[in-house]
């Protein structure tokens, strides 16, 4: 960390203390004056004292969950949802000591108004030097300096990510390889890297080679670690990777793992399957009438039966079937996953059925049996499957997870006969970002960007 970032560490550190006494502070006027109460034992003093001591632990909090760190290009909401819970910690830290020293004059109306206080003006300040630090770096004020070792595709790559996104922070002071990378300083060739890196003292020095120069590779971080500069590699196969993988142990050995899947921590799964069976149960009570209409409907449009069942693919790459309500007539080519607008196939009754949604309905028993889950990919049959395999990249990746009714790509107007490339990339960033507010965000979304199909006709 250099010595400028280190003293906006201080003053935001300095700030949240300030604002944790403000917080108190407010808290007691609002408690004790605007509503009334009764006078606490101590007073105004004596809260202000407790508060004042206990102001450095929030800042504390606050820099072990990476709140202080600059990562402007993650976006505000990460930094957000840390400083809530650095607030959370602080607060339930700060009642553990109230009962450990019998302090039992606080407030409890007190400390709750606090805690939303304190969340609501140290998010405030968080937001604040998110933006003055994004609106420096596009001005090229206090950018880390950084050297990219190699000269091929991937350096390449990775300089003109860093030229795109200067909110990260960055700037390519040059480069070292065998030979130059365009529209950047060619520092020197390998065998000069030690000379190039004590004289120009980078913030980081990135490493970024070809598959056939790995016999370098070796050489070449011993030349950075013997630096001192610190040090990050590109890894060899990186376009196949995860934004967020994860580095973990097999005998003593650092491997990676290319690609993090929050639902593989069985805590994770358990919580969603557990939510999913609840509420598809609740969704299978609500929407039972509609279910009822909608097969009575289907069973006087045509002939044949009320519910069609399609085999999808599904979690391990594991074969189910799907339960829809009919929608095209029988013995019509029915073993297409979609339907175009026009459709001979299809129902009057069927378009509406489509068209709202209401076809899918019977998923929900797929998602109490386990097949399906309210949110996640959703699932093909078996033939596009093998098709998409080899002509989408990372296609199979979506079946690490079970498959959903609606999901982060269908709330995205990604829904029918549209991109399958554009799908998988929603599907991975779902998959790797999972998290329960994430599920919920997305069903939020769903009755208002993923009931309505606008591809489908209803004439």
């Amino acid at each position: 960390m250099s010595k400028r970032e280190t003293k906006k560490t201080v003053l935001w550190a300095a700030t949240d203390m300030a604002l944790s006494v403000a917080a108190m502070a407010a808290a007691f006027f609002i408690r004790f004056v605007l509503f009334r109460g009764e006078n606490p034992v101590g007073g105004f003093g004596y809260h202000m004292l407790w508060a004042g001591l206990f102001s450095p632990v929030y800042a504390v909090l606050f820099g072990l969950l990476g709140v202080y760190e600059p990562q402007p290009q993650r976006g505000f909401i990460h930094e957000f949802g840390s400083i809530v819970l650095g607030c959370t910690f602080g607060v339930m830290l700060y009642i553990d000591l109230i009962f450990v020293f019998r302090v039992v004059d606080f407030s409890r109306w007190m400390i709750l108004i606090c805690y939303l206080l304190l969340i609501v003006f140290t998010g405030a300040r968080g937001f604040a030097a998110h933006r003055l630090l994004r609106r420096e770096y596009r001005a090229g004020k206090g950018l880390r300096r950084l050297v990219i070792i190699g000269e091929g595709a991937a350096a390449r790559d990775c300089l003109r990510r860093v030229k795109r996104g200067r909110d990260a922070g960055w700037t390519v002071i040059g480069s070292v390889g065998a030979s130059a990378l365009s529209g950047v300083p060619h520092l020197g060739g390998y065998d000069s890297l030690r000379a190039v890196l004590e004289a120009k003292a980078p913030d980081e020095a990135v490493i970024a080679m070809e598959e056939h120069q790995a016999e370098r590779l070796g050489g070449i971080l011993r030349e950075c670690e013997d630096t001192g500069v610190k040090l990050a590699l590109l890894p060899i196969g990186y376009e196949c990777m995860s934004r967020h993988p994860y580095v973990e142990e097999l005998c003593g050995l650092p491997l990676v793992n290319v690609r993090r899947v929050p639902l593989d921590n069985a805590g994770a799964d358990i919580v969603k399957r557990l939510f999913d069976i609840l509420a598809s149960l609740a969704l299978i009570v609500l929407t039972s009438p509609v279910m009822l209409v909608a097969a009575i409907g289907t069973r006087l449009s045509s002939p044949g039966p009320i519910l069609f069942r399609q085999e999808r693919i599904g979690k391990d790459k594991k074969p189910f079937y799907m339960l829809k309500f009919r929608s095209m007539r029988v013995n019509a080519q029915s073993d297409t996953a979609w339907t175009r607008d026009h459709d001979p196939r299809r129902t009057a009754w069927g378009a509406f059925m489509r068209r709202y949604s209401i076809d899918e309905l019977p998923q929900l028993f797929n998602v109490l049996a386990g097949d399906m889950s309210l949110v996640g990919p959703r699932p093909e049959i078996p033939r596009y499957v093998d098709h998409f395999k080899y002509s989408i990249p990372l296609y199979m990746v979506r079946h690490q997870v079970r498959p959903g009714i609606t999901g982060w790509a269908q709330v995205n107007g990604l829904r029918g006969d549209t991109s399958i490339r554009a799908r998988v990339d929603y599907d991975l960033y779902y998959i790797e970002n999972w998290s329960m507010l994430f599920d919920i965000k997305i069903l939020l979304m769903t009755p208002f960007k993923g009931v309505v199909n606008r591809q489908e006709s209803l004439k």
